[in-house]
């Protein structure tokens, strides 16, 4: 014989779980978001893992460089997207040549979280290039951080790079900040 709810017992069932309910959300710990990571507390390095060569001897082809990023701040910090590169040639009195880095947009970025001493890494992928007329040899990586105004500067070891900022389908990209 089948059970038969009376309207009594689902009410009460009803006002159980609109009491209770509230009471265990009230007890779940809220774990607070650590702030976005700050250029003033990272420290940028070439890393390992990547194919280019000093000097720039794999040329016409597209290669990678990895860049390491360490919290150096005090506390936990976090990093989600991607972030702006440009390579920068010349100085002021000759006038900065550039080529600036399109997002590599089939990788999905997730949120990192650094710990102080903590790494995270993305990849620069760009077509390297003999000297001559539509190529940059930069002196410098001039890199923002994902969520921040200023920048750091790296030295550029992997000689000179096509540039593709006017290419349909550019070969000059930055993955997003990865663990």
């Amino acid at each position: 014989m089948p059970r038969v709810r009376t309207p009594v017992a689902l009410m009460s069932a009803a006002v159980l779980t609109l009491t209770v309910a509230p009471t265990l959300a009230a007890q779940q710990p809220s774990t607070p978001r650590a702030p976005v990571c700050h250029t003033a507390d990272l420290a940028l390095a070439w890393t390992s893992g990547g194919t280019a060569e000093p000097g720039g001897s794999n040329t016409a082809e597209q290669v990678t460089a990895v860049v390491s990023v360490r919290n150096t701040g005090a506390g936990d910090c976090t990093m989600r997207g991607y972030p702006q590169v440009t390579l920068e040639m010349g100085t002021e009195t000759e006038g900065v040549q550039s080529e600036t880095f399109f997002r590599r947009q089939t990788e999905q970025p997730r949120t990192v979280t650094l710990k102080p001493g903590g790494t995270a890494t993305f990849t620069l992928y760009f077509l390297a290039g003999e000297r001559s007329d539509n190529v940059i040899d930069p002196g410098v990586a001039d890199i923002t951080p994902p969520a921040n105004t200023s920048s750091r500067q790296l030295h550029w070891p992997w000689g000179p790079v096509q540039r593709q900022e006017a290419a349909t389908h550019p070969l000059n990209y930055v993955g997003p900040v990865e663990r």
